[in-house]
């Protein structure tokens, strides 16, 4: 299938776009969804790299250049290592594309574990910070533009679902400290809010966590009466990260459905 409502923007014309979680659900569609609109790509992986060789296998398969690489974001040393070879060799870092983060169980706060939660806060928000630490130099240099991928849940905490709502909070609060101080040098920070998708971390968690009837239940409480997919996410962060959305900074695009109407 070919989505290509825009084909060839003009800003992946020069260097490379870096997606974290380049071969999960989404981040791995992000990925298909830059190389379709003209960007080369380079995407981090954690532990799954059949995945990752797969996205890249597409990638080269649209006439664009991937590369793949295994990527702890919690270690500050390895992302900057990574970030600074992937600058040198291409030139040009246009767009950063935060994808990644950790596994997590459906929990109310009284039952998590304090090391679970140190652990989740230390892979997603300190993650997300060495990425921007890493990127932030060559970013500003090639006027280019930050994503975030994090949760509608920001704006409307489910029960049971703070282990991804508060470190997204701390992901999306980060995002428009960069917008903040780094407009005056044409760099844009942005976040799109996933709702209930059917692609990635959310789907393990209606895969393996929710009865049928609790997913019934999710799907009436949706203005739209459906669940989304990982390319209604590709699709605005594209936005986002193009041209198109050259005067829009410091903003979190819910792609919910509606649930925070």
């Amino acid at each position: 299938m070919s989505r290509s409502w825009l084909a060839d923007e003009p800003r992946f014309a020069r260097g490379v776009a870096l997606v974290t979680g380049g071969s999960g659900g989404i981040g791995r569609e992000i990925a298909l969804t830059l190389a379709r609109a003209g960007a080369d790509v380079v995407l981090t992986y954690g532990r799954n790299r059949a995945a990752a060789e797969a996205v890249a296998a597409q990638v080269h398969g649209m006439g664009r250049r991937c590369e793949i690489a295994a990527l702890a974001i919690e270690d500050a040393g390895a992302v900057k290592a990574l970030v600074d070879d992937v600058a040198a060799r291409h030139g040009a870092l246009h767009s950063v594309v935060y994808a990644s983060g950790p596994g997590l169980h459906m929990q109310f706060i009284g039952e998590i574990d304090p090391a679970a939660w140190a652990r989740v806060m230390a892979v997603d928000v300190n993650g997300c910070f060495n990425l921007v630490h890493a990127t932030l130099p060559h970013v500003r240099a090639a006027r280019g533009a930050y994503v975030a991928v994090i949760t509608a849940a920001v704006e409307r905490v489910p029960a049971r679902d703070i282990q991804s709502a508060a470190p997204k909070a701390a992901i999306e609060m980060l995002m428009r400290g960069v917008a903040k101080e780094e407009g005056r040098h044409g760099v844009r920070a942005n976040c799109v809010g996933p709702g209930w998708i059917n692609a990635g971390l959310g789907k393990e968690v209606i895969d393996k966590e929710l009865t049928p009837q609790m997913v019934q239940n999710i799907v009436k409480a949706i203005p739209l009466r459906t669940m989304g997919e990982a390319s209604d996410i590709a699709d605005a962060a594209l936005f986002l990260l193009s041209s198109r959305a050259r005067f829009i900074t410091a903003q979190s695009l819910a792609v919910d459905g509606g649930m925070q109407a």
